[in-house]
């Protein structure tokens, strides 16, 4: 659940990862973390397009790789001339448009996320801010965070908690759910695999690993393809052609992998059904789950925090069962004692939605399970169809773990 509405208390006059109206009647500088649609919100919209031709000179902060991928994406490249580069580990003082004598620091790190994904630090007069934006947390990023200490104290940190409750104290890391798909894919010599996601990035680890592992290419859409024009390390690993390969992830969907084994990269079913522990599943004959989060685990997220030791927390996304009272409670454990605030006030319903989506798949094994809004025209009926799917991901699974 989002529980951040894109503008920091601190700093108003900058909003992140969202570009709504009201973010306009504040902002007058943005930042995106990365390009997952849930972190684009209004981005595409007719309001922030029009707010634009009356504010010509505002800039939309992010990544190189970011700036590369939104200024291809059809939704989002008419706004080209205003995305700019923030570079990695250089800080870039930023004066805020509407009064000269205010201005401030920021300095990005990356955020294991997908490529491209930024945190963000903000440093000025009212505090020094940290933004996370959605991030993995890996022990072998040590040095990484070590940087982040070496600034000031934050006051504020700004934290994707996606996973935060003790039932989902660990994760499977990327390399080992990784040698999981590769094991499954080894017993099986003539059989055609399809991939299926839930974003267009985030799974270059996966890609570059069969690729390397087998020396089959990876087939994917032409959208796709483009998007790592500008990745060439990931590029290589892909193709366009369904004929010159067993491995297919075309998204949402693949014309050429109607009778191979399927298996869906989530991690949202495994957290439901408690089996976390257990990086890759059989549903059904020719049907796998693999348990792939791109987001940390309770454990990596206290740890973190416990590293950083801000003053106070702003979750930027929450479990959704999550209650102010539980959260309030669990953050004192690890030393935080701010002010109880109720932070449990989505930023709206479709942003709910869409993060619902991103990570959640249905539990049959049709081949229509996505529920993308800019693919699908009757919207309502789109997340009546969600919210069922949710409800279904709840019921108790007897799935056995490979």
């Amino acid at each position: 659940m989002c529980t951040f509405n894109g503008i920091l208390s601190e700093y108003p006059w900058i909003s992140i990862d969202s570009f709504l109206e009201a973010n306009c009647q504040v902002s007058r500088v943005f930042f995106v973390s990365h390009i997952h649609t849930d972190h684009l919100r209004g981005l595409n919209e007719s309001t922030f397009f029009q707010y634009t031709t009356t504010n010509p000179s505002i800039r939309i902060y992010c990544s190189e790789s970011s700036r590369h991928f939104l200024s291809i994406l059809p939704a989002y490249k008419h706004l080209s001339k205003f995305y700019s580069i923030i570079n990695v580990n250089q800080p870039l003082t930023i004066q805020n448009p509407a009064d000269k004598n205010v201005s401030l620091t920021v300095t990005c790190f990356g955020s294991g996320h997908c490529p491209g994904s930024l945190m963000l630090i903000f440093e000025g007069s009212q505090g020094t801010v940290l933004y996370t934006g959605d991030f993995r947390f890996y022990s072998h990023q040590s040095n990484r965070h070590r940087i982040i200490l070496s600034k000031k104290p934050i006051d504020a940190l700004y934290i994707d908690m996606t996973f935060f409750e003790p039932s989902i104290r660990q994760l499977p890391q990327r390399k080992q759910s990784c040698q999981k798909l590769i094991h499954l894919i080894e017993q099986y010599d003539n059989r055609y695999f399809h991939l299926k996601t839930s974003a267009r990035v985030g799974y270059e680890y996966i890609y570059t690993s069969l690729y390397h592992r087998f020396g089959m290419l990876i087939h994917v859409n032409h959208e796709q393809y483009h998007l790592y024009d500008y990745l060439p390390q990931v590029q290589q690993a892909l193709t366009t052609d369904g004929s010159r390969t067993r491995i297919h992830a075309c998204w949402p969907n693949c014309s050429h992998a109607k009778f191979s084994i399927k298996i869906v990269l989530s991690v949202l079913w495994f957290t439901l059904q408690q089996q976390s522990n257990c990086p890759l599943i059989r549903i059904a004959a020719d049907y796998y789950r693999l348990c792939y989060s791109l987001h940390s685990s309770y454990n990596e997220i206290c740890t973190f925090v416990k590293q950083i030791s801000p003053i106070r927390i702003h979750p930027i996304a929450l479990p959704s069962q999550l209650t102010s009272e539980r959260f309030n409670e669990l953050i004192k454990q690890l030393g935080i004692n701010q002010i109880q605030t109720n932070c449990f006030a989505s930023s709206n319903v479709v942003q709910q939605i869409k993060r619902r989506y991103q990570m959640t798949e249905n539990t049959d094994i049709d081949d229509d399970d996505e529920l993308d809004f800019g693919f699908h025209k009757n919207r309502e009926n789109n997340e009546k169809q969600l919210y069922k799917r949710i409800s279904n991901l709840q019921q108790p699974s007897n799935k056995k773990c490979k």
